[in-house]
């Protein structure tokens, strides 16, 4: 887990985790905010004091005798006795004297737990010293203070043998609590709480979604270029269904992506006669079939005679897609079973192989010869061919075209292709020595700040566009040499 989070670890992602689930986390701080507050508020408990004054004596005869005027050093005599008064208080025979005349619970005050309780401090430049009592019962704090006035005079006087102690005030009953738990902190303690441990709960899982999400993922993780990023569209056509597959009424935006993805190809074509380009994924409903049929019609718009092959023996649907029949397709002929059904001019320039039959044994008809010859034939009638492969993160039958094929063309689905799925693909078809030209990165938002035709997402006209509207991005690597320009090229001289 940990190295997912570190290699999903994006400063710009954090933002977004952070921007998306705001909301979120604002709800659950209000609500552990309100949760603390009303638990603070049915268990708080006050705390009150109550405090006694005591006057010390040098002398046990002053205290009866009214006609004794106190000189400078009998106070000074006094006050170094308070230190030993103050120990004697706290000592644990005069507290369980304490609690045994006070008539308190003997299992909850104990000597420890009411020294805690009982503070004694000095006033300064006086013979004169306050012990204050805090508890959670008003009451309790008064008498437990009122009783170390009633027996402290006697029990320091027979221990320290000098001077004398007098109760000047007593502790009276406390009406207002001395600290109390603040139900409005507490709220906002949980408010700030809540928030952080729900903003820490979305940036785990969010760094934990390996998803891709921007186009800036898949070019810091692969040094493999990006043909063309094709739009998620939503324009449904009149039985209610959403129109994907290129045709005449195509949004200007839909079209582009594929004209891109086609110039890339053909600059990455090898400068070969009839190129091969097998497009594939990591795993299904990415988005590769539809891809194929894109590039392949967008090949034959530019009035290339394209030949597009359903070699997913698996799982294959192009034939459904393009409404056509599955008889005597791929599969029937690799396996010798009836000649092969070349569907012609589907539309102009694009012939269409379906798969036939769906065989027990696909990968074997795969690595035939019969399938080695067939492409060798065909490329000698077409300009271009495209094959539709099995989801080479499912299953390996694509692999066993590397021998066969120019390139390899990947189908990444924006919020859908994981990064491990991705980085497996890769390595498997590098390792045997496969030639990878590029992505197809699939289904991007719109609204994505990596798609250059926004101006052009909702229906706006290519011709209105200035000059400065949209910038096309075609990534143009591995160019032919002069020497081996291919027939675009020469076209468009």
């Amino acid at each position: 887990m940990l190295k997912i989070i570190l290699q999903n670890f994006h400063l710009e992602k954090i933002f977004w985790i952070i921007k998306k689930n705001l909301k979120y986390m604002i709800l659950v701080g209000f609500i552990t905010g309100v949760l603390a507050g009303v638990i603070t508020l049915i268990t708080r408990t006050n705390l009150y004091a109550a405090q006694i004054s005591l006057y010390v004596y040098s002398n046990p005869d002053y205290i009866n005798d009214s006609g004794v005027n106190l000189s400078s050093s009998d106070l000074t005599q006094a006050s170094s006795l308070l230190n030993s008064y103050m120990q004697i208080l706290k000592s644990k025979s005069f507290l369980n004297s304490v609690i045994e005349e006070a008539d308190l619970d003997p299992v909850y005050y104990t000597p420890s737990r009411l020294s805690e309780n009982i503070k004694a401090s000095a006033v300064s430049g006086t013979a004169v010293f306050k012990v204050t009592v805090y508890d959670h019962n008003p009451y309790n704090a008064m008498n437990i203070a009122n009783t170390i006035g009633k027996l402290a005079p006697d029990k320091i006087v027979s221990i320290v043998k000098s001077g004398g102690i007098e109760v000047l005030d007593e502790a009276t009953l406390p009406t207002m609590p001395y600290e109390s738990t603040s139900v409005s902190l507490m709220a906002i303690i949980g408010v700030f709480a809540g928030a952080f441990l729900a903003a820490l709960f979305f940036l785990v899982k969010g760094l934990r979604d390996t998803r891709y999400r921007r186009v800036y993922e898949v070019v810091d993780m692969f040094n493999i270029p990006i043909l063309g990023m094709v739009p998620s569209v939503s324009d449904m056509d009149e039985n209610g269904n959403v129109e994907i597959l290129l045709n005449q009424k195509s949004p200007f935006v839909l079209k582009e992506a594929y004209n891109d993805i086609r110039t890339s190809l053909l600059y990455l074509g090898r400068g070969e006669k009839c190129p091969v380009f097998v497009i594939t994924s990591a795993d299904y409903e990415e988005g590769k079939t539809t891809s194929s049929i894109n590039v392949a019609t967008s090949f034959a718009c530019m009035d290339k005679k394209t030949l597009l092959i359903d070699a997913d023996l698996r799982n294959g649907d192009i034939g459904r897609n393009l409404n056509l029949s599955n008889e005597n397709g791929l599969s029937d002929y690799l396996a010798g079973i009836s000649e092969l059904t070349v569907n012609r001019n589907v539309i102009n320039k694009l012939d269409v192989i379906t798969t036939g039959t769906y065989p027990p044994n696909p990968m074997d008809l795969l690595f035939s010869e019969n399938w080695k010859n067939l492409i060798q034939k065909k490329k000698e009638e077409y300009d271009v061919i495209i094959i539709d492969t099995p989801a080479i993160g499912v299953v390996s039958d694509g692999i066993e075209m590397a021998d066969i094929s120019t390139a390899y063309v990947l189908v990444i689905r924006e919020m859908l292709t994981r990064f491990e799925r991705e980085e497996l693909i890769v390595r498997r078809l590098e390792a045997v020595d496969a030639n990878i030209c590029g992505f197809i990165y699939n289904a991007i938002s719109v609204q994505s700040e990596d798609y250059n035709h926004k101006e052009y997402a909702n229906g706006g006209d290519y011709g209105k566009r200035n000059s400065t509207g949209v910038q096309h991005r075609k990534i143009f690597k591995k160019m032919s040499s002069k020497s081996g320009k291919s027939d675009a090229e020469k076209n468009r001289t």
